[in-house]
């Protein structure tokens, strides 16, 4: 492989997937070879799978490689990925994930690795989302929110990968809801120039609220991925990714 990333948050909820399909959309329509995984999945069901995470990866890579390599382990109960594989009785096995990110490693130039939840996820007994990374070996992305309480999670998520030796290329801050009112703004600037100033990587963003994505997933992302902050933060990952690689 000659290059990826692995994009990882602050917490749930906050636009992860957003921002590494938009990443993923940008890159290919540069003409860069981008190969998706995500490694666990959980709260998926039969209705739900065209529009799980997974899938939307896949998608935004125009990719064809089997479900099977792009999510390894998927569950249908909405959890940790430790206790959602308990309540179907099976086990992750942190080989068979990686035998998959280093078959997706072979077929493709760039590799985007989105993971579940934060870096203090469980997956298994023994293993977290900061084990899972430590092993693929990519630098890493932070998406979280960037609005209020968005301070103190970013710089613990930080925090815990400089504790690993982790790398970092970006710390993205999304906005996962419309900023409507005037004291909303002021925290947003608020949390944007502390986390300038107290997170020691680059920052980017705010990447903007898009209603177009909420009604058409597909739609909504052609947009998307030629906002300045996803052309930013292309420019950003590929440097990293070259240099660690």
């Amino acid at each position: 492989m000659k290059y990826g990333v692995f994009i990882t948050a602050t917490d749930t909820g906050v636009g992860k997937t957003l921002v590494a399909a938009a990443l993923v959309s940008h890159l290919r329509q540069r003409g860069i070879d981008v190969g998706v995984m995500k490694p666990v999945e959980t709260g998926v069901s039969q209705s739900t799978r065209a529009r799980s995470d997974g899938a939307r990866l896949r998608r935004a890579a125009a990719c064809h490689d089997p479900m099977a390599e792009v999510c390894p382990y998927v569950f249908r109960l909405p959890m940790a990925p430790l206790s959602a594989a308990r309540a179907e009785q099976q086990t992750i096995r942190l080989a068979t994930i990686l035998r998959s990110f280093h078959a997706l490693c072979q077929k493709h130039d760039f590799v985007a690795v989105e993971g579940v939840g934060g870096v203090h996820v469980p997956i298994t007994d023994r293993i977290d989302g900061l084990n899972l990374m430590q092993r693929m070996g990519l630098p890493v992305i932070v998406v979280g929110r960037s609005g209020l309480g968005g301070i103190n999670h970013a710089l613990l998520t930080l925090h815990a990968l400089r504790q690993r030796k982790i790398p970092v290329a970006a710390l993205v801050l999304n906005q996962p809801i419309p900023v409507r009112t005037k004291i909303a703004r002021l925290q947003e600037q608020s949390t944007l120039t502390l986390l300038q100033r107290l997170a020691k990587v680059p920052v980017v963003g705010p990447v903007p609220y898009s209603s177009r994505i909420q009604q058409n997933w597909n739609d909504g992302m052609i947009p998307l991925a030629w906002t300045a902050e996803i052309m930013r933060l292309a420019k950003l990952v590929t440097a990293s990714g070259r240099e660690n690689s």
